[in-house]
Formats: structure tokens, C-alpha cells, sequence
């Protein structure tokens, strides 16, 4: 599965799910690859990573150049991360004049050495619709959404979705869309719980049973650069990506349930505390 994770709304936890997404789908026994497409490169500092430079700007503007030179250990077991600096902000540029410049990635990443080696490649994107996110949404199987539960967050998601649907129409006649998950979620806080109403009502078959909320374990995971389940095993930040890569692992691409492997017992797990994620039925 290479799964998009888009928003054109910065500040929405995109980086911090593409971090602990992975991370849980690799403690889950999948091998994965996270690629950072957002030239501020936050994704391998998050992972404590010093990217390669130039790394993905090569990705985009090499033929020649294979996205497995790019790749590097996080020292994870199963996950490696495709690292971006601000070169990449001259490959858009660049790309504007290219010849199907839309569908670069996806070369990239369907390339038998990349579909061998990985089970998932996840794709952080930038928070605009520009080449780069166009290059993210054709080379997706499906789209993941993170929502901010603020008042500007459902304008942006009807936005997106706009997109989206144009992408469908004439690039990626198979793209789905995995998920809009509302994250930093105060569940006491007015702004929230309207806005929280107001994605159940507008997208109902397209939210996620899990919510992530808004928990400080996820900056000091950051800080730290390491994956939520390794600063914080156990706690309910963590728990909360893991009912999330299960949520979607659980998803088959035509509505059929696929197989999830059993996860790695967490500390809390024989306590008997419920995984986070509230039905919205």
C-alpha cells in the first residue's frame, strides 16, 4: 500500500501521523518506507535522522537515480525514511515544464526494487496542492486526512476533497481515500465538539472510528526523534496510533476486511484498557 497523507492546511499533525503511522505498522511486523515531501524536512528530524541533502530533490530530477540510494535506517526494526531539505522546493519549480511531470513518484515508488523491499510506503506532504502533492496523490492507493478539530478545518477538507475528486477523474482512477482522521482533539472544548459534529455529518462513510487527541507525549516524542511507542510505550498518546494503524490495516482497498498480524503486546494491553477511537455511528 503507498498511502498519501494530505492536508492543505499546515499545522494538522500530518508529520506526527506519517511518524507513528509507520512506526506502528513496522512494530506490527510490516516493512515500511516514510517519504518526506514537504521541503521544511521534519520527518527524518522526528525520527532523529540527519537526512542525505538533496535526497529527494534527486528523487524528482534524476531518472537514473533509484529512491532505495535515498532511503536510510531509522534504527527501527522495518522502517527506513526518505529524507527532504529545502532542495526540494526547486524540484516544484522545475517540475512545472517537465513532461507528465504528475506522475514522477509513482515511477519511482512502483519500482520493483521499491515494491520487493517494502509492504507500506507512506508519504508525507506538504500543506499546499502544488506539484509535489499532485506527484503524492498519483502515486497513492489511498489518501489518509489529518483534521485538526478547528473552526477553519472543514473549509480545508472540502477543498481537498475537490481535488481529490479531480485527481480521480484524470490521473488516478483508483485512488481511495482511507480516512479523515480528526486529530489534536480537545474533547472539552466547545470549538472542538462542533467541529468534531461537523465532520461526522459531512463525511460520515470517510471518518475514522479513532480520534487522535491532543496529548504533550507527542511533541516530546519529537523532541526526543523517536516514534510515540518508544518515548511513551504504553500511554493512551500511543495507544491512540495503534488503534489508527489498525483501523487501517483493517480496511481492505474494496471494503473487504485484510489480514492484520497480531500485534506486539504494550504494557497497558494486560491491564484490559480499551483501545481510544470513538464510534461515530
Amino acid at each position: 500500500m503507498i498511502l498519501g497523507i494530505v492536508q492543505e492546511k499546515g499545522g494538522v499533525g500530518k508529520t506526527t501521523t506519517t511518524i507513528n503511522l509507520g512506526a506502528w505498522f513496522a512494530n506490527l511486523g510490516h516493512r515500511v518506507l516514510l517519504v518526506d515531501l514537504d521541503p521544511q524536512g521534519n520527518l527524518a528530524r522526528g525520527l532523529g535522522v540527519t537526512g542525505t541533502p538533496g535526497a529527494m530533490y534527486r528523487v524528482f530530477r534524476d531518472p537514473a537515480y533509484d529512491i532505495l540510494e535515498a532511503a536510510q535506517s531509522t534504527g527501527y526494526d522495518r522502517l527506513d525514511v526518505v529524507a527532504a531539505d529545502t532542495s526540494l522546493e526547486a524540484a516544484e519549480i522545475e517540475l512545472v515544464s517537465v513532461l507528465s511531470r504528475e506522475h514522477v513518484l509513482r515511477r519511482k515508488l512502483t519500482a520493483p526494487s521499491i515494491m520487493e523491499r517494502y509492504d507500506h510506503i507512506l508519504l508525507d506532504c506538504r500543506p499546499s496542492v502544488g506539484v509535489l502533492t499532485i506527484n503524492a496523490m498519483v502515486a497513492s492507493d489511498r489518501l489518509l486526512v489529518p483534521v485538526e478539530t478547528q473552526y477553519f478545518a472543514l473549509e480545508s477538507v472540502h477543498t481537498l476533497m475537490s481535488v481529490v475528486q479531480t485527481v480521480r477523474e484524470t490521473l488516478n482512477p483508483a485512488l481511495t481515500i482511507a480516512g479523515i482522521v480528526p486529530t489534536k482533539h480537545e474533547p472539552r472544548v466547545r470549538v472542538c465538539q462542533v467541529v468534531l459534529k461537523g465532520l461526522e455529518e459531512r463525511y460520515p462513510s470517510y471518518l475514522t472510528r479513532t480520534i487522535i487527541r491532543k496529548y504533550v507525549a507527542y511533541p516530546e516524542a519529537q523532541l526526543r526523534g523517536a516514534p510515540i511507542h518508544i518515548a511513551a510505550p504504553g500511554s493512551e498518546a500511543d495507544d491512540a496510533y495503534r488503534a489508527l494503524a489498525l483501523e487501517i490495516l483493517g480496511e481492505g482497498q474494496a471494503g473487504e476486511p485484510a489480514p492484520v498480524k497480531t500485534p506486539r503486546r504494550s504494557r497497558r494491553d494486560d491491564a484490559g484498557v480499551a483501545q481510544p477511537g470513538l464510534p461515530l455511528e
